[in-house]
């Protein structure tokens, strides 16, 4: 479900094991179009569409997790959605995901919900904070700094038709994700972690391994086995954190591969999307052995408009490379500025 860059990828992992995959999503202009040996393009409140959909396959997976929890309740009465439809619906709303959290005792930074009825009273100990929408919002996107309480009731204006959650700005170390894969059995590896650098929101960099202690690296796992044995997962989850103050703090969650964990694709015996595709397939977990150190950066559409380019341009791309960097675009039909068309790998040294 979805047909972004990371259903692209998923679907040229399952096609090397053999497998044939359907897309449902609402456009075909979309990278997973291109190579899918089926694509059923309609909106989630088609049911006769959806009704196809589940006939014609095995078993189910998101590449995104703003699925509505009606569709995937519906799927999941006849066949198997990997992850279930619990924990992509924890997954998907900030603010379901860090109650959760907490409740097992996994720190998150302080947070509140924005309503009505509280939002002339939020406590100052939440300024400054980052107001976010619960749900939706990507690559910074439905977010607003907030220094005061007035500057919070000018910027959270549509509370009757959004949910908001408001975190507290905390000394970053650094930011850190994990990717936890898990399958039926109950059986859960990881991946090392990834140490990640953004901009404006938007993943610039990542580096795997993370450059922190054995003990970050432990406690991380920890978390993230802790949240895939609640929520029974099956499936990859990754788990976003930041380091503040040597403090590990849960920051989101996601039932999916993620933009940190592509480098495994090339850096490691197996990739986090050939483990969903095993996963689903009830085959056993793949190695998820780091090969290389590895560095990822993202390629997004401001290139194409560098050089005060009024229209997109193609990069350089043997520039880009330098002739080491392996290059992987996605096939997106328009590139936008802060849209993420591609990434490059860096194999640093074998491990």
């Amino acid at each position: 479900m979805g047909g972004g860059q990371l259903g692209l990828m998923m679907i040229e992992a399952a096609h090397k094991m053999g497998f044939s995959v359907t897309v449902f999503a609402e456009s075909r202009l979309c990278p997973a179009f291109k190579i899918c040996d089926d694509f059923i393009e309609s909106t989630f409140t088609d049911l006769d569409a959806l009704s196809k959909f589940r006939k014609q396959c095995d078993v189910f997976t998101v590449e995104t997790e703003n699925i509505p929890f009606s569709v995937l309740e519906y799927l999941a009465e006849k066949k198997t959605v990997c992850p279930n439809a619990e924990a992509i619906r924890v997954t998907q709303n900030r603010i379901n995901e860090k109650k959760f959290a907490n409740s097992l005792t996994i720190p998150t930074v302080p947070f509140i919900e924005i309503t009505t009825e509280n939002i002339s009273n939020i406590d100052s100990c939440f300024f400054p904070g980052i107001l976010k929408t619960a749900r939706f919002g990507y690559d910074g996107k439905g977010q607003a700094h907030i220094a005061e309480k007035n500057q919070l009731l000018r910027t959270a204006k549509d509370l009757a038709n959004s949910q908001y959650i408001l975190e507290k700005k905390v000394p970053l170390d650094t930011e850190l994700s994990i990717i936890i894969v898990r399958d039926k059995d109950g059986n859960i590896a990881s991946y090392p972690l990834a140490e990640n650098r953004h901009e404006n929101g938007i993943l610039a960099e990542s580096v795997m391994p993370a450059n922190v202690s054995v003990e970050v690296h432990k406690l991380a796992f920890t978390y993230g086995e802790k949240i895939a044995k609640q929520l029974d997962y099956v499936g990859v989850l990754t788990v976003e954190f930041f380091l503040s103050d040597g403090s590990l703090l849960l920051n989101e969650m996601a039932p999916r591969p993620h933009n940190s964990g592509h480098q495994t694709i090339n850096a490691s015996v197996t990739s986090q999307f050939e483990q969903q595709a095993r996963i689903c397939a009830g085959l056993p977990l793949g190695d998820t052995t780091l090969k290389y150190d590895v560095r990822l950066e993202n390629i997004l559409g401001d290139l194409w408009f560098s050089n005060n380019n009024i229209e997109p341009c193609e990069p350089n791309w043997e520039e880009l490379t330098g002739g080491v960097k392996i290059l992987k675009l996605y096939g997106k039909n328009e590139p936008r500025v802060g849209r993420k068309m591609g990434h490059l790998i860096t194999l640093v040294r074998k491990r």
